[in-house]
């Protein structure tokens, strides 16, 4: 059978090119290519009750960071032409020690160049953003970071996905709460997904309270606040939107309604073999494959962070992303984070970093929130030109 591109004087095409940092490139030979821009993702909001607990008259809320833009164009590409590509920067962890929040820093900008071609641009993310409920008898609303958009592509412009909202009823109980949402995933095939919302209710009494971050297929899981003392939501992936309302007292356990198993932590054997599995094949390949029942026992390209509520280090490990997902909200409780933690909670490729945060800790180790993805060019080799 012909192999597409190749004859015994013309040698098959490239593999598929992913670039995630800042340089110059010029194919071997002409080719027809998709090539792909991916803005980077915003890192998320943060906030902290050093003081030891939030009184009854505020609180502090925090969102994830938006993810960034994704933009392409079929171009034939040059081999006497040298390319830019400019890979933008994730939006970068934040960190806080006292009383109060701090908005999430954006995430950059990625471009592809060239004399012979017309430029992609993808914007980044926004970065997290954070709101004091003051008042007990006052409704509020704090709306998420939004994804990038605005760039350019001559075939696609799909706009990231934005951070969950946090929802604060009238009369809403605010005694020693934390609540955050994760971050927004990159948009494969149109508008990326959201992170879970939270809508925190009148005689609530949680003390943390954090969604999944978004998925390529689905959103992360929304959050009901109830009287439950910790709240947390799975993040979106592959299969669809992560569940709602889940609630897990112990590293690994949720509600049958949440995506997969318990996600495969890195220092076990089991996560080796997922990533020999995943590294076969093209990047958008794994991204569309077809998934057996024992597969999804794996953490897929993809997925969301998981919402984590608890001090536990390895729970936390599933607050971090895959590739193009958001990285689940992370708060803890009473308690630090430890220095090897900040960087679970951050989204990959692209992808918002959720939001962090401490209710009622008085220790001196800060609160980490996650950091954005980073952005990225992918060239998809489609066929050598004569």
């Amino acid at each position: 059978m012909a192999v597409l591109g190749s004859s015994s004087s013309n040698p098959p095409l490239l593999p598929d090119v992913l670039l995630t940092v800042s340089t110059t490139w010029s194919p071997p030979y002409k080719v027809k290519a998709l090539v792909r821009v991916f803005g980077a993702g915003g890192g998320g909001g943060i906030c902290n009750t050093r003081g030891g607990g939030i009184s009854n008259s505020y609180l502090w809320a925090a969102t994830g960071g938006g993810a960034g833009e994704h933009a392409g164009s079929i171009l034939e590409l040059d081999p006497s032409v040298t390319y830019t590509i400019v890979a933008g920067a994730g939006g970068a962890k934040k960190s806080r020690n006292s009383d109060g929040g701090a908005t999430g820093n954006a995430g950059g900008l990625s471009r592809f160049s060239g004399s012979d071609i017309t430029t992609i641009t993808a914007n980044g993310g926004g970065g997290g953003l954070v709101t004091q409920f003051e008042v007990i008898a006052n409704a509020g609303t704090r709306s998420g970071a939004a994804g990038g958009t605005g760039g350019a592509g001559e075939l696609y412009c799909y706009t990231g996905g934005a951070a969950g909202s946090i929802t604060k009823p009238a009369n809403a109980l605010v005694s020693n709460v934390c609540i955050l949402t994760g971050g927004g995933s990159v948009g494969i095939f149109n508008t990326g997904f959201p992170s879970g919302s939270v809508t925190f209710f009148t005689g609530a009494s949680d003390r943390t309270i954090a969604s999944g971050g978004g998925g390529v297929n689905g959103a992360g899981g929304n959050v009901t606040a109830d009287t439950v003392a910790g709240r947390a939501t799975w993040g979106g992936s592959t299969f669809g939107p992560g569940g709602n309302n889940d609630y897990y007292s112990a590293p690994g356990f949720g509600l049958a309604s949440h995506w997969s198993p318990a996600p495969v932590y890195p220092d076990t054997d089991a996560y080796e073999a997922t990533i020999d599995f995943w590294n076969g094949g093209s990047l958008m390949q794994r991204i569309n494959h077809t998934f057996t029942t024992t597969e999804k026992t794996m953490s897929p390209p993809g997925s969301g962070g998981k919402g984590c509520t608890t001090n536990d280090s390895n729970d936390a490990w599933s607050s971090g992303a895959n590739l193009f997902g958001g990285g689940g909200g992370w708060a803890t409780y009473g308690g630090g984070m430890g220095s090897n933690w900040q960087f679970m909670a951050g989204g990959k490729i692209g992808g918002g970093g959720g939001a962090g945060g401490m209710a009622a800790h008085s220790g001196s180790i800060p609160a980490y929130s996650g950091m954005g993805g980073q952005g990225c060019v992918l060239i998809e080799m489609l066929e050598r030109i004569a």
